[in-house]
């Protein structure tokens, strides 16, 4: 998925560079990407529409063969060739659509990764950096609600970070951090220390939720989203525990989006409250309009129990993981959704169902014409050696009827293995003669 993320990944910085926002950034970076898998999309629609229009063919086969399931698809593959539709042909492009959205994280969740000058390796490290912290800052929180001042309250500021260390090594009040720390090189060790010496107050600006969630540390892209939080957050007196090239790509980089900031966390105290809102309306109507327009194309078709469920638990998923996640999320959810509603809206009123039947109606046609130029189709053909093949080898019962019109001193009552061995064999190399004559082709033993 990284490979796939590196060519996306330049198309964001370009994006960027050309508008030097990243918000406004993420919106042509949104409209390209949606318009790379348009024609996907639109092979889809088709696609979908055509199968829904062979629906009342398909029932009437199965109305028919219903008890019969090797005739049922064999009749049901000559529909399709007929039509010239392929059934799998409406899932590949929604494959290859989900696997482009899914390539798309790490890029809308790594900002300085794939768009600043810092050196990755720095922003990774920093990133780690940060969940250290954090593990410490939250667990010296729950033993007694203790700050990391008040373990190194009256101790001389040359044997501060020295002095936390040793404290922090108590595996029964802290078990975490020395997990933590055991898999830390030493002068990783030191780093965390020193910073915690350092900067007073370090660990209650890390463990704010207005800054950091739980959530955003467990995420492996959330906690580099959220070094911007060291500038734009308690007046950036905190910036400086981080590399200074990424020092400098924060400073440069304007990560707002119509004045707020990407990196905060939505709360109800400002404008971010309406980000996750917005972000339920729009999915939410996209998901509608969806199932709207495929009644309208489907008449009978019947909305499944399953399918109203997942109409708003999406939807509803989206505002709860909205509040737990940076602005810069839902701010993408937004543009996404947005784009969609006018994606569904353009493919349902330029592919009509008229449309889509005149166009199936030429297709076929053209398959027809093609088929009597260059004989039948692959499926025409695999399910015709089907039925000259028959069965790969004949029964007991089957080879003794066939050697019925000899008497009993040419064909003995019971065969042997041999005989019922040679007896499918020659019943294949029947079927293959009958098969070259057919088709105008030369069989050779």
């Amino acid at each position: 998925m990284s490979l796939l993320a590196i060519p996306l990944g330049w198309l964001m910085k370009c994006c960027y560079y050309l508008v030097k926002n990243y918000g406004i950034a993420l919106l042509l970076f949104t409209a390209i990407t949606r318009l790379i898998i348009l024609p996907l999309n639109i092979k889809q629609q088709i696609s979908t529409s055509r199968m829904s229009m062979i629906q009342p063919e398909l029932d009437k086969l199965k109305q028919k063969y219903g008890k019969n399931q090797e005739k049922l698809n064999e009749e049901t593959m000559k529909l399709y060739s007929e039509f010239n539709i392929n059934p799998m042909a409406s899932c590949l492009p929604m494959v290859i659509s989900l696997v482009m959205l899914w390539a798309l994280i790490p890029v809308v969740y790594g900002p300085l990764t794939y768009i600043s000058d810092a050196g990755k390796d720095n922003v990774k490290r920093d990133a780690d950096f940060v969940k250290s912290l954090y593990t410490v800052s939250a667990e010296v929180d729950d033993v007694g609600g203790k700050t990391v001042e008040s373990l190194l309250e009256g101790v001389e500021a040359d044997k501060r970070a020295e002095t936390l260390e040793e404290k922090l090594s108590d595996k029964k009040k802290y078990p975490n951090t020395v997990k933590m720390l055991k898999g830390l090189s030493d002068e990783e060790k030191a780093r965390i220390m020193n910073a915690f010496a350092d900067y007073e107050g370090l660990d209650l600006f890390i463990t704010d939720p207005d800054n950091f969630t739980q959530n955003m540390m467990k995420s492996n892209y959330g906690p580099e989203v959220l070094l911007f939080n060291f500038k734009t957050k308690g007046d950036g007196q905190y910036l400086g525990v981080l590399n200074e090239d990424v020092q400098a790509a924060i400073e440069d980089f304007n990560y707002t989006a119509f004045g707020l900031d990407l990196g905060k966390i939505p709360t109800k105290k400002d404008a971010t409250i309406a980000i996750p809102f917005i972000s339920f309306v729009l999915q939410l109507a996209t998901m509608i309009l969806g199932q709207v327009f495929s009644r309208r194309n489907n008449p009978e078709m019947k909305m499944q129990s399953s399918m109203l469920t997942m109409l708003f638990v999406m939807p509803l998923f989206s505002l709860y993981i909205g509040f737990k996640f940076p602005c810069a999320l839902g701010i993408y959810w937004i543009y996404s959704s947005a784009l969609a509603l006018v994606q569904t809206s353009f493919l349902n009123m330029v592919y009509t169902p008229d449309k889509i039947k005149s166009m199936a109606e030429k297709e076929a046609e053209k398959a027809k014409a093609k088929r009597k130029k260059k004989g039948p189709s692959f499926l025409e053909k695999a399910i015709d050696i089907r039925n000259e093949q028959g069965s790969s080898a004949p029964s007991v019962k089957e080879a003794k009827a066939r050697y019925s019109e000899f008497d009993d001193d040419e064909s003995p009552k019971k065969l042997s293995k041999s005989q019922q061995k040679q007896a499918a064999s020659e019943k294949l190399k029947e079927a293959r003669r009958r098969y070259a004559e057919k088709y105008g082709d030369t069989y050779e033993e």
